[in-house]
C-alpha cells in the first residue's frame, strides 16, 4: 500500500509529482509530467498551478514556479517536505476514518460524516476505497467494524502511525512502568527508538484489547512452533502482570503478538539478538529460513570474504526480515521503491537485483508464501531489504573491478577525457579506474580503437556520450 492511498485522486497526484520533481533533481518538462500523470495539457497546467497555490504558505522555505515549459522546484536547506506531506495525510478523510476506527472499535455513519463534514454517500465510498486498500493487509472494514486477524489489524496500525510519526508522544508512568518491565524482566536494553516503537505498540494494544471476539486463528496456528521459545516463556507472565489493569481476560495471544513485536520488529539489539540467538530454537520457520538464505548469501561471495562479524550482522537482519514475512502480509510503502533500483543500479558493480529475487524465492519457499502475490507489497519491500543486506556485504567486502582506459586521441582531449570517465565511473562502488598500462591486468579497457588485450574491452562510440557510459556501466555490472 502506498501512502498516497489514503488521499483523495488530486491530492495523490500532486504528492506523486513534487516526489517525481524531487527525484529528477527539481526540474521537470511539462511534457514528461503530462506523461507521468496520464493528463491532458488543460488538466496539468490546473495541477502545477493548484500545487504552486498549496506550497504558498511555505513560500519562505521551498518555491515551486512554472514558466510554462518547464517546472522548478528549491528549498532551504533545513526544510523538509515531510512536514508538509504529513499535514497533508493527518487532515485526509480516509485517515480520519481509520483514526475513527481505531479509538471507536466501530463506525457512526451519521456522526462520522458530520464530524468529517461530508455526506453519508461520499463516507460510503471513501469506506469502499480504504477496503480496496486494506485488501492486500487481509483487512475490511464490514457493518462498521475492522474484519480480520488481529494481529493484521494491530500491524496495519503501527506501520502506518509510526511512518506518520503518530502516537508514540512522552510515555505515562504506567507506559514507562511496562517498558522497564520488559527491559528487566528479559534482560534486554532498548535503546530510544525501540522504546518509541514499544510505546506505539502499547497504545495501539490499549485501543484493541477490549475488542470482543477478536480472530486469531491463523495467527496461532503460525504461532504453535513457537510456543517453548525461552523468550516467550519469560515474556508470556511479563504480560498478564503488566495488563492485569485492564478489565478484559488477559488472553495467551496477548503474548504471542508481544513476542513477535519485540522478535520481528527492529525492537531487539543486535547484541540482545545475539543473545537470544544462542538460545533459540533453529527450527521454528523463521529462524530455518534465516539459516538457509544466509549461506546462500555467503555462497553468493568467495569463501573468506565475509567475516563473521559481517556474518552475525546479516543473520540479525534476516531475523527481522523472515519473522515479519512469516507472521504477516502487506506493507506500507513509505519510500519510492522504483527510485531506490535506480540508485542501485547507478551505485553497483554487479546486478544485486538478480540475486535479491532469488533469495525473496528461496525464503518464500522455506516460509509457504506466495511468492507472485502483486497485492502484498510486503514481498517488494522484503526485496528492497535484502538489497540492504547485500549492499551492507557489498561496501565491507569492497569487490574489485579493475577498470583501464586507453584512448588514442591528442594528448591534451586523452587527459581531459580519461578524467572525465575516472568521475563519471568511481561513484560505482568496488570500481577501480586508471589510465591504462599494459604491464597490469584489467577486468575491463575502455578505448576508442582496436586493442591486443585478452580481457573485456569496451570501444567508444563518442566521447562523452550517455549511450556509452549506460553500456560501460551495464557491463560492470555483469563481470
Amino acid at each position: 500500500m502506498r501512502f498516497e492511498a489514503l488521499l483523495e485522486k488530486k491530492e495523490a497526484k500532486q504528492i506523486y509529482l513534487i516526489k517525481q520533481l524531487i527525484i529528477a533533481g527539481g526540474k521537470m518538462n511539462v511534457r514528461d509530467i503530462r506523461e507521468l500523470l496520464a493528463l491532458s495539457k488543460k488538466s496539468t497546467d490546473n495541477y502545477i498551478e493548484e500545487l504552486i497555490e498549496g506550497f504558498q504558505p511555505f513560500a519562505e522555505y521551498c518555491q515551486i514556479t512554472y514558466d510554462g515549459t518547464e517546472v522548478t522546484f528549491s528549498k532551504t536547506p533545513d526544510f523538509s517536505l515531510a512536514e508538509v506531506e504529513r499535514n497533508i495525510y493527518l487532515s485526509a478523510p480516509k485517515y480520519q476514518i481509520l483514526m475513527y476506527l481505531l479509538e471507536e472499535k466501530e463506525l457512526n455513519p451519521v456522526r462520522l460524516s458530520q464530524e468529517l463534514k461530508i455526506s453519508e454517500s461520499s463516507l460510503s465510498r471513501k469506506i469502499k476505497d480504504l477496503n480496496q486498500m486494506l485488501k492486500e493487509f487481509s483487512l475490511r472494514i464490514w457493518q462498521g467494524k475492522m474484519i480480520g486477524e488481529e494481529s493484521q489489524v494491530r500491524y496495519f496500525y503501527f506501520q502506518l502511525l509510526w511512518y506518520l510519526k503518530q502516537g508514540y508522544e512522552e510515555s505515562s508512568s504506567r507506559e514507562a512502568h511496562i517498558i522497564e518491565s520488559l527491559e528487566r524482566g528479559l534482560s534486554l536494553n532498548f535503546v530510544s527508538e525501540a522504546k518509541a516503537r514499544i510505546l506505539l505498540w502499547l497504545r495501539i494494544t490499549k485501543k484493541r484489547i477490549t475488542v470482543p471476539d477478536p480472530q486469531f486463528r491463523q495467527f496461532k496456528e503460525k504461532f504453535e512452533p513457537y510456543k517453548k521459545d525461552p523468550l516467550y516463556l519469560k515474556l508470556v507472565p511479563i504480560i498478564r502482570r503488566s495488563f492485569s489493569f485492564y478489565a478484559v481476560e488477559i488472553k495467551e495471544e496477548e503474548a504471542m503478538l508481544h513476542f513477535v513485536f519485540l522478535t520481528g520488529m527492529s525492537i531487539l539489539s543486535q547484541e540482545d539478538f545475539h543473545a537470544y540467538s544462542l538460545e533459540r530454537s533453529r527450527l521454528t520457520p523463521a529462524a530455518w529460513c534465516d539459516t538457509v538464505v544466509l549461506e546462500k548469501i555467503l555462497r553468493m561471495y568467495e569463501p573468506g570474504n565475509i567475516r563473521k562479524e559481517l556474518e552475525a550482522t546479516c543473520y540479525y537482519y534476516l531475523s527481522q526480515i523472515h519473522l515479519r514475512l512469516y507472521f504477516f502480509i502487506g506493507d506500507i510503502e513509505a519510500y519510492d521503491r522504483e527510485n531506490i533500483w535506480q540508485l542501485e543500479e547507478t551505485l553497483s558493480t554487479h546486478n544485486i537485483r538478480f540475486y535479491t529475487d532469488q533469495l525473496l524465492q528461496l525464503a518464500c519457499k522455506q516460509l509457504q508464501v506466495e511468492p507472485n502475490d502483486d497485492q502484498n507489497s510486503l514481498l517488494a519491500m522484503t526485496a528492497i531489504k535484502y538489497l540492504s543486506v547485500l549492499t551492507i556485504i557489498d561496501v565491507r567486502v569492497n569487490r574489485e573491478v579493475r577498470v583501464g582506459i586507453a584512448l588514442q586521441i591528442d594528448p591534451l582531449f586523452k587527459a581531459a577525457a580519461t578524467n572525465m570517465l575516472m568521475l563519471q565511473l568511481k561513484s560505482l562502488n568496488g570500481v577501480v579506474i586508471e589510465p591504462f598500462d599494459e604491464e597490469k591486468d584489467y577486468d575491463l579497457v575502455i578505448t576508442n580503437t582496436a586493442l591486443d588485450v585478452n580481457t573485456t574491452i569496451y570501444r567508444m562510440t563518442e566521447l562523452g556520450s550517455k549511450y556509452d557510459l549506460q553500456e560501460i556501466k551495464k557491463i560492470i555490472r555483469q563481470i
